[in-house]
């Protein structure tokens, strides 16, 4: 059994309400894989692992850019590749969702995530 260390939040408010809304109405079992995901990946942390540790392990998850990480739908047959971004802060122990998207749409939600990252640090 895994021992408990800080428990992490789950900060929505950089997401794009409505983007995540439509991506849902449209993909919506992709939607559901990624923030079981994240779910996954907040109890990693919670049980001590490192960011660090967690590149590629789970193998739906991978480090962006400038902190930013992607969590990808996994274990949907036949599913859309999609991308849940995502920057945890590990001092606060905060993981803000910013962006959601597919393959197609990488470049632009990766640019809108390294946009929505320089509002935390004006918090």
């Amino acid at each position: 059994m895994s021992q408990k260390h800080e428990a992490w939040q789950i900060d929505v408010a950089l997401a794009n309400q409505a983007a995540f809304r439509h991506f849902k109405k449209r993909h919506e079992r992709e939607y559901i894989s990624c923030f079981n995901n994240l779910n996954k990946i907040k109890r990693l942390l919670e049980e001590g692992k490192k960011l660090s540790e967690l590149h590629y392990h789970p193998s739906f998850f991978r480090h962006e850019t400038d902190g930013i990480f992607r969590i990808g739908q996994s274990g949907v047959s036949g599913a859309k590749e999609s991308r849940l971004y995502i920057y945890p802060d590990n001092q606060h122990r905060i993981i803000y969702i910013l962006e959601i998207g597919t393959k197609e749409t990488q470049q632009a939600d990766i640019a809108a995530a390294q946009k929505a990252i320089q509002q935390i640090f004006l918090r």
